[in-house]
């Protein structure tokens, strides 16, 4: 029996997962990549700086609240590390869990319950009930981290397709 060949929907699918895979890989690879630059000196000092600098729109960067390598705190804390590295290989194993073309969200509560155990672990601290660990924040992170690639790839894939299927239409309506 013959295989057919890919649809159309499941090129476009493969494509805008392979670009968040890829995406995602770099900006992680940053992350490990502002330290080493930083220890490495010189011109690699002035790109380091960089990005730590882009890096600290998007998290505190407090140098208590980080992992380190070479003696240098990462491009961000150990809460933001575990997110990036979480989400990178949720996103990774992604297409062992579903089909790259799938566009339906798994029960709204998984996120939930991840999105909760980070808001608690924060929450208790802001409110002065208890401090968190390291350990609560780099664990909290990290399962938020994984559970978001399995919305937001069918998101950004559903997303694509409308956008692709609706200039396909406009070009195939004004061409006919």
């Amino acid at each position: 029996m013959e295989k057919e060949p890919p649809t159309y929907d499941y090129i476009i699918a493969r494509r805008t997962y392979a670009t968040i895979l890829l995406i995602t890989f770099v900006w992680c690879l940053l992350i490990f990549t502002a330290p080493a630059f930083w220890y490495l000196g010189d011109v690699f000092a002035e790109i380091s700086s960089f990005i730590y600098y882009a890096f600290s729109t998007t998290c505190h960067q407090l140098d208590s609240r980080s992992f380190h390598i070479f003696g240098y705190k990462m491009g961000v804390c150990s809460r933001c590390t575990s997110i990036y590295i979480a989400f990178l290989i949720g996103t990774i194993v992604y297409p062992f869990f579903k089909r790259i073309d799938n566009v339906k969200l798994p029960s709204i509560w998984y996120l939930l319950i991840a999105a909760g155990s980070l808001l608690v672990d924060s929450s208790l601290e802001i409110f002065n009930f208890q401090d968190n660990t390291f350990l609560s924040r780099s664990v909290t992170g990290f399962i938020l981290g994984f559970v978001l690639p399995f919305y937001l790839i069918p998101g950004f894939v559903n997303f694509v397709q409308e956008v692709v299927s609706f200039f396909k239409d406009s070009y195939d309506k004004k061409n006919a």
